[in-house]
């Protein structure tokens, strides 16, 4: 399981807590994939979740960033973990998002022979069932925020791949107690229709130009566009190599330096 300071269900009227089940996920660990070694991930989540990352009392600024990982809604890899780790020590409380995913086989041996491959159209339909799970997050950290002790008005949201897809209608689909103050999507597959709301969050986005991800590059560009014909804040960062997931291990790039460029930009919104 990856390990956060708690853990969260994330409850609504569609989605009562089974107090029977165990439904946050089981952790599994990919020996080998797409140059990564000992990849652990967390699948069959069937009812969304957080796990809360805390940081130093002395050192919290009253943000919180909710991280929601990627994983081709199949699996949701531990780069959220890492990277909510990264935000709690410069003093962010940070929730990583468990949303729902696809099932797959309970057992490891058999999951890790087949799990690459899962049909895209049944990917695509899933990512549909998921999105709601991201504005629910918004929506129950805001109402407990003081259970954290942070800013009910500096609540963003952060995603990667499958999961950037998920910030992205998170920022233009909410009503307003769902609507994150700010949010940050990083190669996010646009395959959904969006409208940007007039009231739409400042929009931190970055993706890498040589990425081969499925619509990522032109759909990355067309968002930063309409964000900007909506005359909505948006800082882009286009890096010139880097490829899909750049942010899951660094590649002596300078796409190693995205989360710098998020503090910064956190900073110029006062946030």
């Amino acid at each position: 399981m990856l390990r956060g300071d708690e853990i969260v269900p994330l409850v609504s009227d569609a989605h009562p807590p089974d107090p029977a089940a165990e439904p946050y996920g089981q952790y599994t660990v990919i020996p080998e994939i797409q140059g990564h070694h000992d990849l652990g991930v967390v699948r069959n989540v069937t009812r969304a979740a957080l796990t809360v990352h805390r940081p130093d009392p002395t050192r919290a600024t009253g943000t919180a960033v909710i991280v929601c990982p990627g994983g081709s809604f199949v699996v949701l890899t531990d780069t959220g973990t890492r990277i909510a780790r990264k935000l709690a020590i410069r003093g962010i409380t940070a929730f990583v998002l468990r949303y729902r995913l696809l099932p797959t086989p309970p057992d490891d041996a058999e999951f890790l022979r087949d799990w690459g491959a899962v049909d895209l159209g049944r990917i695509e339909a899933h990512s549909r069932v998921a999105t709601t799970d991201a504005g629910l997050a918004v929506r129950t950290v805001r109402a407990r925020s003081a259970d954290w002790s942070v800013d009910p008005n500096r609540v963003g949201i952060m995603g990667f791949s499958a999961g950037a897809m998920l910030t992205v209608e998170a920022a233009t689909g909410y009503d307003t107690t769902s609507r994150p103050d700010f949010a940050a999507a990083l190669y996010p597959p646009v395959w959904h229709e969006y409208r940007i709301p007039p009231d739409a969050p400042p929009l931190f986005l970055a993706f890498a130009a040589d990425d081969e991800g499925d619509g990522v590059v032109e759909g990355c560009t067309a968002l930063q566009r309409n964000w900007l014909r909506a005359g909505r804040p948006v800082e882009a960062h286009i890096y010139e190599r880097g490829g899909h997931g750049f942010a899951e291990q660094n590649r002596g790039l300078p796409c190693d330096g995205w989360l710098d460029r998020y503090s910064e930009w956190l900073r110029m919104h006062g946030i």
